[in-house]
């Protein structure tokens, strides 16, 4: 019906206007303060970064990875800050180095009084939620999430149940509070269960019809000026000397083995996707994948982790935010390191890091800003091994050992001559060994004694 508004119908109508505006806009403000997004936390143990076939190889399946690199930022430059379980996850977890937080082997405890990312999320609303795989020794899961109670010794037994406990959080969140989910699932990592099993040479394939489905291991062979004190130590010890007889089909085998090994947990990584999308959370969701470190894979012919060659400790850094963040983008230029998802996570929920984080928030880069970024990363293994990585080069130095390694990164990806030795490259050695005695002065060790309790 169509007339005309009297003056006091256009006044009434007005002031209610401009009510409504002021109640929707204090609304608004209201539903921004408490609609902090939620952060889902998903990771795996020991997987390679380029181990999914969104990232180009073409000898395994990952679709459900390949589905967050295509929602998301990849970031292929992206390194353990110690390619040890233990280690690796107290960095995670407090945004601290290993050598800080005293957890620079496996089985020792982070130093009390350092806070970790549940302790830290809770006290400031969040909901902290952990399922899976914590392997942060002495340090009560309980006492720092809300632990959903799944578990079991290898990721083919227990993964299933970690994803179903996961996926029923998710289909069942209700409150207010915005979220931090962590998912530690253990696959890749049954792996080390195989090589045990298959650790003696064989004389031929036990599954024929998968001969011409073994991917080629094209750096199998290794540069011998490899630092005594650790890497040829490792090639002498634990079972090397069974491994060491393997053919080249054999170690062919064990890398067929070990992404068929990621594509289990691939399938559950799925899962708790699919559920994301059901549950309506998606759009308030923020997905960051990763691993604690990667493995050997036969490349050098090495297994397992421990090692600074890029299979051990280059890992997957994924994140996506439907509607907030780019989409499908590989990022093959910024270093990002496993420091980084402490102050990252904490930018995204709009909170202060954890104090003395080393790392950075790739929030800016997420955001696809032009900022100035790091020229190196530094990752670390037990108590005298460092990694100095930059764009170009990669260092390796043991303090003590007389044997270094560089790798020009931009011309020998696969690491396959050590420059070190040779003197036109003694600036470069001295140059890197100088950015790392920098960044260790600004570190705060823990005492060694509590460093290998």
């Amino acid at each position: 019906m169509n007339r005309k508004m009297s003056r006091r119908e256009f006044l009434r109508v007005g002031a209610f206007g401009v009510v409504t505006a002021i109640q929707s806009q204090y609304a608004s403000v209201r539903v921004q303060r408490r609609r902090q997004p939620n952060l889902l936390f998903i990771h795996v143990d020991q997987m390679f970064c380029d181990a999914m076939s969104a990232h180009g190889c073409q000898y395994i399946r990952t679709p459900n990875i390949d589905r967050l690199v295509a929602q998301g930022i990849s970031f292929r430059l992206s390194y353990s800050a110690n390619p040890v379980c233990c280690p690796a996850r107290s960095a995670w977890y407090t945004g601290r180095m290993p050598s800080e937080t005293g957890v620079v082997v496996n089985d020792v405890p982070i130093i009390e009084g350092i806070p970790d990312l549940g302790q830290w999320f809770r006290a400031r609303g969040y909901e902290a939620v952990y399922v899976g795989k914590w392997h942060v020794p002495k340090r009560p899961l309980a006492k720092s999430f809300t632990v959903l109670p799944v578990g079991h010794f290898s990721g083919q037994q227990g993964d299933g149940a970690i994803a179903r406990a996961a996926v029923n959080f998710l289909l069942n969140y209700h409150s207010d509070k915005p979220f931090f989910l962590s998912v530690g699932f253990l696959q890749p990592h049954d792996i080390c269960y195989w090589c045990f099993a298959h650790q003696k040479p064989i004389d031929k394939i036990p599954f024929p019809e998968i001969a011409d489905q073994l991917p080629p291991i094209e750096n199998l062979d290794f540069d011998p000026r490899e630092p005594e004190t650790f890497q040829k130590k490792w090639r002498r010890g634990w079972r090397w000397e069974q491994f060491s007889q393997w053919s080249e089909w054999q170690w062919r085998y064990y890398r067929w083995s070990y992404y068929r090994h990621v594509e289990m947990v691939d399938a559950q990584v799925g899962r708790i996707l699919d559920a994301l999308e059901d549950s309506g959370l998606a759009e308030n969701t923020v997905v960051i994948f990763s691993s604690d470190h990667g493995d050997g894979m036969g490349a050098h012919k090495l297994w397992q982790k421990m090692y600074f060659y890029e299979e051990a400790a280059r890992v997957p850094f994924i994140v996506s935010w439907k509607g907030h963040f780019p989409e499908g983008v590989i990022d093959d230029e910024h270093l990002v390191s496993g420091v980084d998802l402490a102050p990252t996570l904490c930018d995204l929920a709009g909170i202060e890091p954890p104090p003395k984080c080393r790392g950075r928030s790739l929030k800016p880069l997420l955001e696809g800003k032009d900022v100035l970024w790091r020229e190196f990363l530094v990752c670390e293994v037990d108590v005298t091994g460092r990694m100095v990585r930059t764009p170009e080069w990669k260092l390796i130095t043991y303090k003590g050992d007389q044997t270094d390694q560089l790798f020009d990164m931009r011309n020998d990806k696969s690491e396959m001559r050590n420059l070190a030795p040779e003197s036109r490259y003694g600036d470069v050695v001295t140059n890197l060994k100088k950015l790392l005695a920098e960044w260790e002065a600004q570190l705060e060790p823990a005492p060694l004694n509590l460093r290998r309790r």
